[in-house]
């Protein structure tokens, strides 16, 4: 106890020495005392429309669609645009409907009427990544007799052998469902 008493309460050997300590002490205070004013001070941020600014993010300026959605809209569009000057140029011989946002497309060659011979291919085609599944469906009749075909359903999909570019497609032959 008396060492621990000596090195503690030993005098000051140089006064420069306790005049840098008791500057420090006296700093020490004046910054609590500033750091207790503030803390009571009441904030601006305090305020709840700036703390849920700073919390969450702001709301975008445009309620537009994005751009992905603005391409798929264009595309449909420019699908059905084709498509009706398709049926206008060969009168009801050709229809085009094209659906972006589901990747989907109907296609319908053909034409007729019921009481003479009528000859139709439907097509419905679903676009997956490079391939097309189509499924089709051949209307025939003829003096008031119809008949409806059914076609195996097949995938298109590009291909390139030495340079030339073409279409393979796809049929099935044998179809097993589990």
């Amino acid at each position: 106890m008396r060492l621990v008493r000596a090195l503690t309460d030993m005098p000051v050997p140089c006064p420069h020495a306790g005049c840098v300590r008791s500057a420090t002490a006296r700093a020490l205070l004046a910054s609590a005392v500033v750091a207790c004013g503030l803390a009571w001070e009441p904030a601006a941020s305090a305020d709840p429309t700036v703390l849920l600014a700073s919390r969450w993010p702001s709301v975008p300026d445009g309620h537009a669609l994005t751009l992905e959605d603005q391409i798929v809209e264009r595309l449909t569009l420019l699908g059905n645009t084709l498509g009706q000057h398709l049926d206008l140029l060969s009168h009801d011989f050709v229809q085009l409907r094209v659906d972006a946002r589901r990747r989907r497309a109907h296609l319908q060659i053909g034409g007729g009427d019921s009481d003479g011979l009528s000859l139709r291919l439907h097509s419905d085609i679903q676009f997956d990544d490079l391939n097309a599944r189509v499924c089709a469906r051949l209307d025939v009749a003829l003096r008031g007799h119809a008949v409806q075909l059914e076609l195996p359903t097949f995938e298109m999909s590009p291909v390139s052998y030495r340079g030339d570019h073409g279409v393979e497609f796809r049929v099935p032959l044998f179809i097993q469902q589990f």
